[in-house]
């Protein structure tokens, strides 16, 4: 039967190189074409509801879109999801926004956070592919407010890249943060972007970046031109709007002219659909 939690993938075209799988009952083997020699290959990350949520302003620290869009912990589906968000960080890097790292005290984009269960193939698959065995934790902010005790800055052996503006970067500095590497350029400026993604590429030799939002940081990277894939987790929950301020949604892929490149469920009775859009470099 194999493991009821492998995502049975349909592939529409080819993705790329296949990377391999760290074990086939569990994950499927994904590809991934060489990134551009200027700048990473960036590929989102998201789960969405049923109805296109993906965030809204939370009202405490208890008030939580994701888990509520993700449902219990204990579906099926929610271990796939999950696990398929820890197999993509052992493809390069991951990425993340300022953000959701003051929201998420506790949070270590590694391919076994605290809690999970015990993953050294993950580890291993990376190593054997010659990567670190953490990805380095890419955090994205324009005005530096990281808290300088949360564990991407403390946790041995792990190695935080820091894209932030000259005022980001002495904010850092007001806060005492010495411990992460920094790419400074004016974020907020035409080609800042763009630039900071390019000396990720030739100074600190990032390829592939897992960026795991959030929606924000989606849209800056899809207008900057440096979003080149989502994979995209859409549950069975439907979220009521009106009951939240500050609903975020997902993109309109249609719209966006991007390409379904896969899809994939649980069988025989899986509730969310995973997918994998890719935009198209002429159409940016």
């Amino acid at each position: 039967m194999g493991d009821p939690t492998r995502i049975q993938w349909t592939r529409y075209r080819s993705a790329g190189r296949e990377i391999g799988t760290p074990d086939p009952e569990r994950w499927a083997a994904l590809g991934f074409p060489a990134p551009p020699p200027d700048r990473p290959w960036v590929f989102g990350v998201v789960v969405t509801s049923a109805n296109g949520v993906v965030a809204w302003r939370r009202r405490d620290a208890h008030d939580d879109p994701v888990r509520a869009i993700l449902g219990a912990d204990t579906r099926l589906d929610r271990v796939a999801d999950r696990r398929l968000m820890r197999y993509l960080r052992t493809v390069g890097d991951v990425g993340i926004g300022a953000q959701t790292v003051r929201e998420q005290p506790g949070l270590i984009l590694t391919p076994q956070e605290t809690g999970d269960e015990r993953a050294p193939e993950l580890y291993a698959f990376r190593v054997a592919r010659g990567l670190a065995h953490h990805p380095r934790n890419i955090i994205y902010s324009v005005y530096g407010r990281i808290p300088p005790q949360h564990p991407m800055l403390k946790t041995p052996g792990l190695s935080v890249i820091v894209v932030t503006t000259p005022a980001g970067r002495a904010e850092m500095a007001r806060r005492g943060i010495r411990d992460a590497e920094i790419v400074v350029e004016p974020l907020l400026e035409p080609g800042g972007l763009e630039r900071a993604h390019g000396r990720l590429r030739v100074e600190h030799g990032v390829r592939y970046i897992a960026c795991e939002g959030g929606q924000t940081l989606f849209a800056a990277l899809r207008a900057a031109r440096l979003l080149d894939e989502m994979f995209v987790t859409t549950t069975d929950v439907v979220v009521n709007v009106r009951a939240h301020e500050g609903v975020l949604t997902m993109f309109d892929f249609t719209t966006e002219r991007a390409t379904l490149i896969a899809e994939g469920r649980l069988e025989p009775a899986g509730a969310y659909t995973f997918k994998r859009w890719r935009f198209d470099a002429r159409r940016r």
